[in-house]
């Protein structure tokens, strides 16, 4: 079968950008994004995370953060995808603390200081890209089959009352069934 559309997504090495355009039809690409900007989303996560805002809540805000970056991504703006991404997971982390906080005197100094890029060697990008290759991998071997397709919408972007709607649940549901995924996700950590 000959292809002619040379933004079809093939294995093997690309370049972020053309990941994230690629992404727009091609949910292995956009799996190959989330995999190489989990990382990023785990360290920022536990950099912020505090009395105010849990380091699992965290972590899914910045998974959504990231995928809001993969579907927003314009090359035409100049800007490299992986500054993008950093941007709207960051945004995105500080708008859940913000919220977290709302009724709190607390100052948000510390963790807007803390979201600066941490130190990283090769090897521990590769051993971190190897585990959460392997827990990518095991997900969907503890989830039952609702809570797989509540994580996926809920990572997609989608609102609890959106995911309730889209699979014919109450928004209570569906919030359980996150619960049980945090709890399970937490185990696998």
């Amino acid at each position: 079968m000959e292809v002619s559309d040379r933004n079809v997504y093939s294995p093997g090495p690309s370049t972020d950008e053309e990941l994230a355009l690629t992404a727009r039809y091609d949910k292995s690409a956009e799996n190959a994004l989330v995999l190489r900007y989990l990382r990023l989303v785990c360290i920022k996560a536990q950099l912020c995370s505090g009395p105010a805002a849990d380091c699992d809540d965290l972590r899914q805000e910045g998974l959504l953060g990231l995928l809001s970056a993969i579907a927003a991504f314009d090359p035409a703006k100049g800007v490299k995808f992986s500054t993008f991404a950093e941007t709207c997971i960051v945004n995105r982390m500080y708008s859940f603390i913000s919220k977290s906080r709302r009724n709190s005197s607390e100052s948000l100094d510390t963790e807007i200081t803390e979201l600066l890029p941490a130190e990283e060697t090769p090897e521990s990008i590769y051993l971190s890209k190897e585990f959460y290759s392997e827990l990518f991998n095991t997900i969907p071997e503890v989830l039952s089959e609702t809570e797989r397709k509540v994580f996926d919408l809920c990572l997609s972007g989608d609102s609890y009352k959106q995911t309730a709607q889209k699979l014919g649940m109450s928004v209570k549901a569906v919030d359980n069934a996150m619960q049980r995924v945090r709890r399970k996700l937490r185990k696998l950590l």
